[in-house]
């Protein structure tokens, strides 16, 4: 194979006036590009640094916000459970003073009651003996003299008790 010298030389022109007009009308428009879109690579890394530490600032606001809300909750269940607490006693407290009083009322009912059957057995015991005291004299025995002897046979039995 045999070079052909000026057909090299005419190859290594076209090839320089080539490289030139590629130079003038695309290397500068190229390098703005490239330097263009290195500002905006290095502003979008700055900004997504800015948003990274905003969001860290916020995610950190944020946790402390939710600690206190955490704590807030705590402290509101507390007074919940304490208030529960209290209400609790108080109901136990006024049931115990409701079935105190419930129980005087029915010791006094039953004192009562006692109290009344006692004075209507005297009363029958008064009028059996005054009918017997009646048979005994073998006459009958007056209003007065019933209720004279009724009192009489009370007072001795009272002083008994």
């Amino acid at each position: 194979m045999e070079i052909e010298w000026h057909t090299f030389v005419w190859a290594i022109i076209n090839f320089l006036v080539i490289l030139a007009i590629l130079y003038l009308l695309f290397y500068k428009p190229v390098l703005r590009f490239l330097d263009h879109r290195r500002a905006e690579i290095a502003r979008n890394i700055q900004e997504a640094e800015q948003a990274r530490s905003e969001a860290a600032a916020l995610l950190t606001e944020y946790r402390e916000k939710l600690a206190g809300a955490e704590q807030e909750a705590q402290e509101i269940v507390a007074r919940a459970v304490k208030a529960g607490e209290e209400a609790r006693a108080s109901l136990l407290e006024q049931g115990r003073d409701e079935a105190a009083a419930l129980l005087e009322k029915a010791r006094a009912e039953i004192q009562r009651e006692r109290d009344e059957a006692v004075q209507a057995l005297r009363q029958e015991v008064a009028a059996l003996a005054v009918m017997a005291a009646g048979k005994i004299l073998g006459r009958t025995v007056t209003r007065e003299d019933h209720t004279r002897l009724v009192e009489q046979f009370l007072d001795e039995v009272g002083e008994l008790h």
